[in-house]
């Protein structure tokens, strides 16, 4: 019956935070874009095209940059979505996944008290409603972030959580801030058999990088659009843009928003477990770069960092109850 009853709240929460998406401002029109361009490569790719030739002749016709292969995606989540057969059955799969990665985070909060794991899942959720977002099967930032839930979700299975976060870069390589995070955390610890793991994850990663990086040059031309490249130094106003992919976020000033993450994260790092841990060093290693790295239309990266730059406050929450009852 309690297993049944958390279902029904984990599908609650989920309407409603369908209904609020309804509320917030739209994606970003270069979000819509993008989307568009890889639905367009998906289609083709599913029709037998290559994926390479494709892409870039998809990327030629929007005027899209196509140097230096930073500019070009993985091939991962075109190859994956090619196999099944329209939108509404990719958004199925990508929702499919969303309660997936929500019943697992509920089972890892089995030591937690009732309220506080559903205000952790809340919390989350929060930062996940870009899944219902029209079109957000094609983002690869939505696939790639529940790969990342589902590896921080499995911190007592080393092997394959590291497994998941290298699919996570497979489909997304900014999801190396927790690979490396991983990393860390290992070195903390002592745990040279997670170090090997995560640090052969992160070699392999790169080395399929090289290797798409190769693939992607030989469709290019010297006329073909380069990229104006993404250091520009925003520092934190692209951090603020990204973290308002939260949607409790979203309503806050800059500066109670920051402050309310720093809060979060420093919880995170010295109350938390190493799933915490994990999540609160890659996310701030995320944000971090956003300083340095981004564009004004790239804050829809911050879907990366969304769903766990909170998870510090329930941990903050718990810490004031027990004060009071002192």
């Amino acid at each position: 019956m309690r297993a049944r009853a958390l279902r029904l709240i984990l599908l609650a929460l989920l309407a409603l935070f369908t209904a609020r998406v309804e509320a917030a401002e739209p994606v970003a029109d270069g979000v819509t874009v993008d989307q568009a361009l890889y639905r367009a490569v998906t289609e083709r790719v599913r029709a037998g095209e290559g994926f390479y030739p494709a892409t870039v002749a998809e990327q030629r016709a929007r005027d899209y940059p196509v140097r230096p292969a930073l500019a070009v995606r993985p091939p991962t989540l075109a190859y994956g979505l090619a196999l099944l057969p329209s939108t509404p059955a990719r958004t199925a799969a990508l929702w499919g996944l969303l309660f997936v990665a929500l019943i697992a985070l509920r089972r890892t909060l089995s030591d937690r008290t009732s309220p506080e794991a559903l205000a952790t899942i809340a919390l989350v959720l929060a930062g996940l409603f870009g899944a219902f977002f029209p079109g957000a099967a094609y983002l690869h930032e939505q696939w790639s972030v529940l790969l990342v839930l589902l590896a921080l979700c499995a911190h007592r299975r080393p092997g394959l959580m590291v497994l998941l976060a290298f699919a996570a870069v497979l489909v997304r390589e900014t999801a190396l801030a927790w690979l490396a995070a991983m990393v860390l955390v290992a070195l903390w610890k002592r745990d040279w058999k997670l170090v090997g793991m995560s640090g052969a994850a992160i070699a392999g990663a790169g080395a399929l990088w090289l290797l798409h990086a190769h693939f992607a040059a030989a469709q290019v031309t010297a006329a073909d659009v380069a990229s104006p490249g993404w250091v520009r130094f925003q520092g934190l106003t692209l951090v603020i843009d990204a973290l308002r992919r939260n949607l409790a976020l979203y309503p806050l000033p800059g500066g109670p928003l920051l402050a309310t993450v720093a809060a979060s994260l420093a919880a995170m790092l010295r109350c938390g477990g190493d799933r915490e841990r994990i999540a609160a060093i890659g996310s701030a290693g995320f944000l971090a770069a956003l300083t340095v790295l981004g564009r004004e239309d790239n804050g829809y990266w911050g879907f990366m960092v969304a769903p766990f730059v909170l998870l510090g406050l329930p941990l903050l929450a718990r810490q004031a109850v027990a004060a009071l009852r002192r």
